[in-house]
């Protein structure tokens, strides 16, 4: 987790035991030495969610959470970063009574605001209120706010979101069958209602406050046509497609076979079979799209540190494997990453709520705390399929391909938005996964 600075002019009274931090609004996202904004910055705290299918809403969450002011959270009283990092473990445990309620939850905050602080024996309460993200399932046209029925609602979470023991984690959840509930998921079958159960809970309150618009938004075609070695202007991509659950090689096979016969390309073996580079030329616009082995000796360092290793080097990455509940720490380094535009498509369970915010929380700067003018991510709403990964890879390769040879043919006015990328990405598959695209909605290319 990135240490995030405190605000230095956040006004705080102390007493014995209280301390009441006035107006101290943290937003997450920035990089070590960007400052941090407060309500009234121009900057829309969202997600930036696009989808053809789905529609974002901002919600706000009134809650208290409480732990030890020792080991990592002894600055817990008086380090808004440190509160903010617990607030984010008790917020994704509202993901199963948001879901009971048609919403998929965003996990991670836009933006934390710290009521009241409360220190007894050792033990740290914080009253805050936090800005969240949630998807609905689109019906016609968006909802307005006013047409949405249930506005508020509450939650039950744990007032302590972290040490749970195996006792309380049983006690308190309700599996699937096939999966093992433990720490790591405990907050995906979260399930307070049930009787017996041993955790100690708080209710959290919930409002949504704004339904998001869905504008017509572009790639950033202009960013995306960089100068090649061949002459032409385009992109470099890496796939990383993870091992395979019954076939190691089955997910790197599966995209193979999407682009040699699906878009008629011709691999190249490179660095000894580390990983199959293939050229998608349209005219004047060039994609290199290097597909890299999971299996290969050359990744001995670990799947996820080659991952980060890539997120310097290329313009799109795109991952297709298991989320692990949001656990897994592929874009949780923000010095891993390209100061420079990229698209990251995150094809794998549920990916808008484990891992949309943590791309824009890493490349936020000083002139864009939002994170968003340098990065589109294309991620799930739902739990996704291995199988739709090559499926919806070839409609982003195609329709960013047209879109750039447009661009420079000077028909940009006919370039593929998002939301018809969204729509072809949903249409190549199957089933209700949501697809679309986060970040986007500020988008700065135009026609």
């Amino acid at each position: 987790m990135t240490h995030y600075p405190a605000r230095q002019d956040c006004c705080v009274e102390s007493t014995m035991r209280e301390l009441k931090l006035l107006a101290c609004c943290l937003v997450l996202g920035g990089c070590a030495d960007a400052p941090l904004v407060g309500d009234d910055s121009p900057f829309v705290k969202d997600s930036g969610w696009l989808g053809s299918d789905s529609y974002e809403v901002e919600a706000v969450v009134r809650g208290t959470v409480l732990h030890e002011a020792k080991g990592e959270w002894a600055d817990l009283a008086v380090d808004p970063a440190v509160q903010a990092k617990l607030v984010d473990k008790q917020v994704k445990f509202i993901k199963t009574t948001a879901e009971a309620d048609g919403w998929r939850l965003n996990q991670l905050t836009d933006s934390v605001k710290i009521a009241k602080i409360t220190e007894e024996d050792g033990k740290v309460y914080v009253e805050y209120e936090a800005v969240i993200d949630m998807l609905g399932r689109l019906r016609g046209a968006a909802p307005s706010l006013n047409s949405i029925e249930r506005r508020k609602f509450d939650a039950l979470v744990p007032l302590v979101p972290l040490g749970f023991s195996p006792e309380e984690i049983a006690s308190c959840s309700k599996g699937d069958g096939s999966h093992s509930v433990r720490s790591h998921n405990f907050h995906y079958y979260f399930a307070p209602s049930t009787q017996g159960c041993s955790v100690v809970l708080n209710e959290t309150d919930i409002e949504i406050t704004r339904v998001f618009e869905r504008p017509k938004v572009y790639p950033e075609y202009d960013k995306l046509l960089q100068p090649l070695e061949s002459g032409r202007l385009g992109f470099r991509a890496a796939l990383l497609p993870n091992r395979g659950d019954n076939d190691p090689m089955s997910r790197f096979n599966d995209h193979a076979a999407m682009l040699e016969s699906d878009l008629n390309l011709d691999g190249k073996e490179m660095e000894d079979g580390l990983f199959r580079r293939y050229t998608y030329v349209l005219n004047e616009a060039e994609i290199i799209i290097d597909l890299y082995d999971p299996t290969q000796v050359g990744w001995g360092r670990g799947f996820a540190e080659s991952f980060r290793d890539k997120l310097s080097k290329y313009t799109f990455v795109h991952y297709n494997g298991h989320s692990n509940y949001g656990n897994k720490h592929l874009l949780d380094d923000p010095l891993a990453f390209s100061q420079e535009y990229q698209i990251i498509m995150m094809h794998s369970c549920q990916s808008y709520a484990y891992y949309s915010r943590q791309v824009f929380r890493a490349k936020a700067s000083p002139s864009d705390p939002s994170g968003f003018a340098n990065a589109d991510v294309i991620a799930t709403g739902k739990s996704s399929y291995p199988s739709g990964s090559p499926k919806t890879l070839r409609e982003i390769f195609n329709n960013l391909i047209i879109g750039m040879d447009l661009v420079v043919a000077g028909q940009g006015r006919d370039a593929p938005d998002w939301l018809t990328i969204s729509s072809r990405m949903s249409e190549s598959t199957w089933g209700d996964i949501l697809y679309g695209i986060a970040g986007v909605r500020t988008n700065a290319w135009r026609p």
